[in-house]
């Protein structure tokens, strides 16, 4: 008896045929999963997205680049534009929020309520290359985290994160400096591919 819970993934092939913007090599995405927006969705090589993740892309597109894992339940509202470049990564539970309402009370709050009453803070969410977000991490929007930078678990990020550097904490703070040998195996990788 096949197992009822393995659900399986969507292929590369499966995927083009959907409408994704642009779909690589190699990309598998679970199909428990709910994607909205696939026009303004690109998947590079080497791609897989777990379980229960949702993807909105609104008017500015989501971009994940080659190399890229998402865990699974993670959350990429993208409607102000999500870039995650190659190597990069999301571990489980993931959030990433390019939209948020302001909560003073000054203004009412959620989608369902017109503009004209609401005030939103928007901005783009970029991802550089070899970025790792932690379990349970939000990023807020308008935020950069620059090249090789590493997010610990349940961090809440709210500003733009420095290259090379490992931030953690509520809000998240700099503990440490990542390593950049990586960039050598990623050369090999990269080697061995063309290979």
């Amino acid at each position: 008896m096949q197992n009822p819970f393995e659900i399986g993934y969507y292929k590369s092939d499966e995927l083009r045929a959907m409408g994704f913007a642009e779909v690589g090599k190699n990309v598998s995405i679970a199909k428990n999963c709910s994607i909205h927006g696939l026009q303004n969705i690109s998947l590079g090589d080497n791609v897989r997205i777990d379980g229960f993740c949702t993807i909105t892309a609104g008017k500015e597109p989501v971009r994940i680049g080659a190399w890229i894992h998402i865990g699974s339940a993670c959350l990429l509202s993208g409607d102000s534009g999500i870039t995650m470049e190659d190597f990069s990564g999301l571990s489980h539970g993931v959030k990433i929020f390019t939209n948020s309402d302001d909560f003073s009370g000054n203004h009412l709050t959620n989608p369902m309520i017109p503009a004209r009453f609401r005030k939103v803070h928007s901005g783009p969410v970029i991802l550089r290359k070899h970025v790792l977000i932690g379990a349970g991490s939000i990023v807020l929007p308008d935020v950069t985290i620059e090249t090789g930078a590493a997010i610990g678990a349940l961090s809440l990020v709210r500003k733009n994160i420095p290259a090379w550097t490992i931030f953690a904490g509520n809000p998240a703070k700099r503990i440490g400096t990542r390593s950049q040998d990586l960039l050598t195996l990623e050369q090999a990788l990269l080697k061995e591919e063309k290979s």
